[in-house]
Formats: structure tokens, sequence, C-alpha cells
């Protein structure tokens, strides 16, 4: 077929067309955000954009992976976190295949968690010791955890300071002597890049999980990236939480997607209810074995069997 010289020009010009779209779509503008050359002004661009409005809705339900790796060995888990933001809150833990590791189950009286692989249940009244005796990495109550994951830290953060360090190239560190945050890095924006605290005693690192022992403080550190104004989109809350533990230990939490709900859930979708049959073990008396323990961490794939290495 012969193209003739105004088929051509036309041609060029579409491609051209579809080229600059192209472009705009993948570079779109960074939203130039106000910067903050004083402490006081960073911190209440903070509490003015992560504290002081009021949550998004009665409930919320998030979609992530998480990738838990040590030196040695990489874990990844699909999770997913739904519920009221004044508890009750489900949390479903699957594998990368999709074959469901375990259900859990935050409320006033505790922390319920269901491993159907192994018919057994554990319970403990406290949710943030329990989660951890379970081997979930974080610091924090599923509660909280919600809360970080919609952009609110009215849970986590105290009100006012002890000290304030500047941070070369910006942002301001901020530290408290109570509490679970110990040390909160804003950057130049008011924005949360990085808070610090001290590691329970009720979770284990990996080499902690070998016989090993950790000399110096046990501290953790979560790290927040990929503000979604950074790419030119709306502003809302980092789609990257990365916490590191000691001894190399980490996880990576990848948010995909936040959806907050004006409507209470209804009582069953938040209900855990155990099948017959299920072995029920309090977590106070009795100690989970080392394979529930790693469902998270990587080493069982919820049936009392070593799992692949599914993060490589």
């Amino acid at each position: 077929m012969t193209v003739t010289a105004p088929h051509v020009h036309r041609l060029r010009a579409a491609l051209a067309a579809a080229l600059c779209i192209c472009s705009l779509c993948a570079c779109a503008p960074r939203i130039e955000l106000p910067r903050h050359e004083e402490a006081a002004e960073d911190m209440a661009a903070f509490r003015a954009r992560f504290v002081e409005p009021g949550l998004p809705g009665a409930g919320v339900a998030v979609r992530a992976s998480l990738l838990y790796s040590t030196p040695t060995k990489a874990n990844r888990t699909d999770v997913q976190l739904f519920g009221e933001f004044d508890r009750p809150l489900r949390l479903d833990v699957r594998a990368g295949i999709g074959t469901m590791l375990a259900l859990m189950r935050e409320d006033q009286g505790g922390l319920l968690a269901f491993y159907p692989g192994q018919k057994r249940a554990y319970a403990h009244r406290d949710p943030v010791v329990g989660a951890q005796l379970l081997g979930l990495p974080f610091p924090f109550a599923l509660r909280d955890l919600a809360m970080v994951s919609a952009g609110h830290f009215g849970s986590l953060v105290p009100e006012t300071p002890n000290r304030v360090r500047a941070i070369p190239g910006g942002g301001f560190a901020f530290s408290y002597e109570t509490g679970a945050v110990r040390r909160l890095v804003l950057d130049r924006y008011g924005r949360p890049e990085r808070m610090e605290g001290v590691l329970s005693e009720h979770f284990k690192a990996q080499v902690e999980r070998d016989g090993q022992k950790i000399s110096g403080p046990r501290v953790w550190g979560l790290e927040f990236s990929g503000y979604p104004e950074d790419e030119g989109d709306p502003v809302g809350p980092a789609k990257t939480l990365t916490l590191t533990l000691p001894k190399g230990d980490s996880a990576v939490l990848r948010v995909k997607a936040v959806t907050p709900r004006q409507e209470p859930w209804a009582a069953k979708a938040l209900g855990l209810v155990l099948p017959a049959g299920v072995e029920f073990i309090p977590l106070e008396r009795q100690a989970a074995p080392a394979q529930v323990r790693e469902v998270i961490t990587g080493g069982d794939d919820g049936t009392g069997n070593p799992a692949p290495d599914s993060g490589r």
C-alpha cells in the first residue's frame, strides 16, 4: 500500500501527540508544598495534616503486601486490614499464592488469632503483646497501624516533644521521653519521614530466634516514603512503610489501597468464629510454637511445614 505525503504528515502528528501525552503521564509535575525552616512551623504543619483532621470515616479497608527480610531469607505475604477505627478490626494474612495463613481480630478484649492450617487459635488480652508473640513485627496495635495507613498519627505521637534537633538537608527530629514513639523525624514539608521507639521484649528478631543475644539497645525504626504528591497525585498518606529491626531484619509494607468507610461494618463481616475442633491456646499461659511465629517472618507455610523462600 502506498502512503501519500498528507497521510505521512497526519501520522507524524498523531505520533507526536501520543508521545506528548505519554510524557505528561510519566512525568506529572510534583506538587510544591510549603517548606518550613523553623521547628515550630514544621510541627504545626505535621499536626495540621496528620493529627488534627478527623478520621476519613468510621472505618477503613487496607490492602497491602508485607515483605519480611532477614540477612538470610525473605518472606512475602498479602494482608488485608479492615474494620472500625474504634475497633473491632480484622487482619487476614495470605501467602503469595493465595493460601490463607492467619485470621486475626482485635477488639476491646484483646487479640484473637486463628491459623486454619494448624487448626489452632491463640488469644491475648493485650493486642500489642499478643501480635508480637505471634510474630507480627509492628510495635503497636492494629488500630494504630490502620490509622497510620490512613495518614492519621494522633494515637501514636505525643503532643509536646522534649527535645528538637535540626536535620541536615532540612527537617527536624523531635524526641519524646514517654510513649511508643520516642523520636519523630519530619521532612521540611511537615511530613513523617521516620519514627523510632524501643522494641518490646515480646518480639524476637531472627538472630534471637536462633538463640543469640542482642547487645545494646533494641530499637525499631519506621520509615515513610512514596507520598503520592511527589508523583503529582493528590496529597495523601505514604504508600510504603519500612520497618527496620535489630541485626538486619526489616519489614516493608507496601500499601496498595486505602478505602475509608463511612457506614459501620456489619458485625458478621468483622466476626471471627472458630470452627469446631480448633485447639484454643491463651498466650498468657502458653507460648506460641516457632512455626506460628514464622508465618509472617518466614520459615513456615502456616501448616507447620517449612515454606519456600518467597521473597527472592
